[in-house]
């Protein structure tokens, strides 16, 4: 068998979801009056490594959706929290084999999020992502990860990757 249609095999199979979602607590910020919300999102792992996830949608005449960004879309960013207790950026990168029930978490939480935030209401129908990479490499493995789980688990028009950002459409 060819390596490239193990690969292919691999990401079909990634995000099959037989994998079980961590118990998480969450934080809930709506502000109403800038279109804009937030959601914090904490989880152990079984090795002890702490997650935060953040979620933001931005809609109507917020800054960010109006200006920056052109038009309504949400954001998640996710990362082990520094053991030193400082603030996570996102960057470090993890590699424990907890992948699969990491992701799942994050999937879950997301879709809570986009229903508790009442999304088609917002017309809410892009996410954008900023994948991790391995420090000094060009390192695309991990925005493949995302994008094969985006594709198996949200209704997805389409999803293109830049080599720094993720952007999904839905239908």
């Amino acid at each position: 068998m060819k390596l490239s249609s193990i690969i292919e095999q691999i990401f079909t199979e990634v995000g099959e979801g037989s994998a079980k979602a961590y118990r998480y607590t969450q934080s809930f910020n709506m502000a109403a009056e800038d279109d804009s919300a937030e959601r914090t999102v904490l989880f152990k792992t079984e090795d002890g490594d702490e997650y935060e996830v953040r979620i933001q949608a931005f809609w109507g005449d917020h800054y960010y959706a109006r200006d920056v960004y052109g038009g309504p879309y949400f954001t998640i960013d996710f990362f082990v929290k520094p053991e030193d207790g400082g603030f996570g950026d996102g960057t470090a990168v993890v590699n424990k084999g907890r992948l699969f029930n990491v992701m799942a978490t994050i999937v879950k939480a997301a879709k809570e999020f986009m229903d508790d935030i009442d999304h088609e209401s917002k017309n809410i129908k892009t996410m954008k992502v900023v994948p991790s990479k391995t420090e000094g490499f060009d390192d695309d493995r991990r925005a493949n990860l995302y994008m094969a789980y985006i594709k198996k688990h949200l209704p997805v028009k389409s999803i293109k990757y830049d080599g720094d950002n993720i952007v999904a459409t839905f239908k």
